[in-house]
């Protein structure tokens, strides 16, 4: 292997490594900030992902998983630690018994609609000179690495 090439590449793993690290650590300022010192920026994704990214606020667990990139079985302790806050309601699919349906509850959806403004604008991207598609960019770029 090249020298530089592995030099870059970890780089750019330890960059992408301490970004995570970063964002995690805003996103639980913000909600300690906002009262939420019990709910983890994980918890966040699945009730971020259910509100903006199904139809109805409701999907099944497998749905929620692949939305996320988690397994399902990791999955399944914050669906619990969800439904524990009243954040989730878990109901058997009439369609397949085999599955569940978890959707959001009234708390969660206000949650999400006084929080999420806050929580999830931890950056100032105008300070770093970035524009919306400058993010497109690179969610795209990051997705393509990920899938290689």
């Amino acid at each position: 292997m090249d020298i530089e090439y592995a030099q870059v590449m970890h780089h750019y793993f330890n960059a992408v490594l301490k970004l995570r690290q970063n964002l995690r650590q805003r996103v639980q300022k913000q909600l300690i900030e906002h009262g939420h010192a019990d709910i983890t920026l994980e918890m966040t994704q699945v009730l971020y992902f259910l509100s903006i990214s199904t139809e109805n606020g409701e999907a099944n667990q497998q749905e929620i998983a692949d939305g996320l990139g988690k397994n399902k079985s990791s999955l399944t302790s914050l669906i619990d630690n969800l439904l524990k806050r009243d954040m989730l309601v878990r109901r058997i699919n009439p369609e397949n018994r085999r599955t569940n349906i978890i959707s959001l509850t009234e708390k969660a959806k206000q949650f999400v609609a006084d929080l999420y403004p806050d929580v999830y604008q931890t950056y100032d991207i105008e300070k770093i000179a970035l524009d919306i598609e400058d993010i497109k960019a690179l969610t795209k770029t990051l997705n393509a690495i990920m899938r290689s």
